[in-house]
């Protein structure tokens, strides 16, 4: 099992349990899949995606979470080791 950690800019942290698998898909590596994940997102909502730099997606595609540029964020086993730093470098 996963879980995606994130640290806030305020340093707020929180950990999401992200299931057995995710995706990590990224705005400027994988453009195509990002605009897919952004409008499935957004439901048809009109907002700026600017603080907004990838996803990570899990639960079979169920659940988007958003990553945001001014947090920290990693992928945490169930063990509690760091599997992925998935922060915007």
């Amino acid at each position: 099992m996963f879980a995606l950690r994130r640290i806030t800019s305020e340093g707020n942290e929180n950990n999401t349990c992200i299931g057995k698998s995710y995706n990590y898909v990224l705005k400027i590596e994988n453009k195509d899949e990002y605009e897919k994940t952004l409008k499935c997102w957004l439901l048809g909502l009109k907002r700026d995606d600017n603080d907004i730099y990838g996803f990570i997606i899990s639960n079979g595609g169920q659940d988007i979470t958003p990553l945001y540029k001014n947090s920290i964020y990693f992928v945490m086993m169930s063990n509690g080791q760091t599997f992925a730093n998935v922060t915007q470098r």
